[in-house]
């Protein structure tokens, strides 16, 4: 009873080992299976050693005591690739045939290292042999045997020394072991194992208490740890403490940007691999990020590369815009000046209507607001040279009404003056009937549409070509019925 519970305590301990590794190691290994002991072919020294090796005692099933299964128990776990730290445990109730000893309980229990050749070419191959060596503790009780005795093998007399006294032998032991084993796995986390060992009792004189020993085992490969649970083991984790997605090894992404947050600078803002996962700045705020806008500072559009548009004559037109963008000009006239034809036009605009008295070039009192206008106007061109053109309807005589065209565009000449024109921009001439439209036999109210002044811009070659004549191109003629003689308003 006191070696069973013995017994049952080693495997307990052994069990409740693996429970703890489960839990903080790993990764871990457990085999359950059964042993087989050989004394037969156990002793006899180093040269007897090699010659058991070749020995048919060895291979022979006759000379193992082969316990149940459940009788072996290995918890391993891989301390580097090539290397492992294993504890075995095998009990059972052994005989010893080379000296005639019925069974006995006995118990091996103990630490050792496996040196992997797997890890030569592929560390998860399903051929996965060792070689071990160990130290183990052995309760294998001797202490009925008398000695010296016979060998039964070797026919010879054996001593078994305990300090040079001793005529039994010991019931506890040390021992030494070695040997050659492999792993089959079936699948990545089951298999089976077969294992070969030379047990030896280096602290007694004696070899009395060596054997072989033969098992054989199933396996279970397991502790791969997942200690953030996103279901991808510790080992192939780069976050293992992290949660994350197995297209980044098990590091999240929080922004979202492609990058784990292993790798990424900004973590929590989305942002280009080319700038460590951080956005690009835009310093000027201008939606143009500072990589790719050439005024950092100062806001502009995309379309100029994040610079603002220049306006080079400072008239509210941009130069993109401004079809003169070296002179000041007007919105309305795409940033060039105002146009000279365009100032006469709205002079012309402004002396609509214009008032004389009857059949006289003076001009009409309610007409002075439209002259004002038209001064205004007019002084806006400080460069620009205007004709006022008179024009008169077709009724009358043709003379009369050239006549009376000159003196009529001479008075507006005269009035815009006053108002501040400059002189040297201004240029009368009456072209009478010659642009009529309406017949003079039309009403008076039809008839009025050709009683006009007319004011034109005019360049430089024509401006000379009329200090030298009253005459400038008509643009227009009417072909006019027979006229009456009488005078007109």
């Amino acid at each position: 009873m006191k070696n069973l519970k013995l017994g049952l305590s080693a495997v307990a301990i052994t069990v409740a080992s693996t429970a703890f590794a489960q839990t903080t190691n790993n990764p871990w290994l457990i085999g359950v299976g059964a042993h087989g002991v050989n004394h037969v072919v156990g002793g006899g020294g180093l040269n007897k050693f090699f010659d058991n090796l070749t020995s048919k005692g060895l291979y022979s099933v006759n000379n193992y005591t082969i316990t149940p299964p459940l009788s072996k128990l290995t918890v391993a776990r891989n301390l580097s690739k090539g290397l492992v730290l294993d504890w075995q445990t095998t009990v059972g109730n052994v005989d010893n045939k080379r000296f005639g000893m019925g069974k006995e309980f006995m118990l091996m229990t103990g630490l050792g290292l496996q040196f992997k050749f797997a890890s030569l070419w592929d560390e998860e191959s399903w051929f996965d042999p060792y070689v071990r060596v160990g130290a183990n503790y052995l309760r294998h009780d001797y202490t009925g045997l008398k000695f010296p005795r016979k060998d039964l093998n070797a026919n010879q007399t054996v001593n078994y020394y305990d300090n040079d006294k001793a005529l039994t032998g010991p019931a506890n032991h040390f021992t030494a072991s070695g040997g050659l084993g492999s792993n089959f796995w079936l699948s990545k986390n089951f298999g089976l194992g077969i294992q070969g060992d030379y047990v030896t009792t280096p602290g007694n004189k004696s070899d009395v208490a060596n054997f072989w020993q033969a098992s054989a085992s199933v396996l279970f490969r397991f502790g791969n740890r997942d200690k953030d649970k996103d279901g991808i083991l510790d080992k192939d984790d780069r976050c293992p403490e992290t949660p994350g997605l197995a297209e980044f090894q098990g590091c999240p992404d929080t922004d979202g940007d492609g990058i784990p947050d292993i790798d990424d600078t900004c973590p929590d803002v989305a942002g280009p691999v080319e700038n460590n996962g951080c956005p690009w700045p835009d310093t000027d705020g201008d939606d143009v990020i500072d990589k790719d806008d050439n005024c950092v500072n100062v806001p502009g559009p995309a379309e100029n590369a994040g610079c603002p548009w220049p306006d080079t004559d400072g008239d509210d037109v941009l130069d993109k815009d401004d079809k003169c963008p070296t002179v000041p000009g007007l919105p309305e006239y795409n940033g060039c000046p105002k146009p000279e034809s365009a100032y006469a036009e709205e002079t012309t605009g402004k002396l609509q209507g214009l008032l004389f008295d009857f059949d006289k070039a003076t001009i009409r009192s309610e007409s002075y607001p439209k002259l004002d206008e038209a001064a205004t106007v007019i002084r806006g061109s400080q460069t620009g040279r205007f004709l006022v053109e008179g024009h008169t309807d077709a009724k009358g005589s043709e003379s009369y009404n050239l006549d009376l065209s000159r003196r009529r565009a001479a008075s507006v000449v005269q009035a815009l003056e006053a108002r501040g024109v400059n002189p040297m921009q201004l240029k009368s001439v009456g072209l009478g009937e010659s642009a009529a439209t309406v017949s003079e036999s039309a009403s008076d109210e039809a008839r009025m549409a050709d009683r006009k002044v007319i004011v034109r811009a005019i360049d430089a070659t024509a401006w000379e070509a009329l200090q030298k004549s009253d005459l400038p191109v008509v643009e227009k003629k009417v072909v006019k019925k027979k006229r009456s003689t009488s005078r007109r308003r």
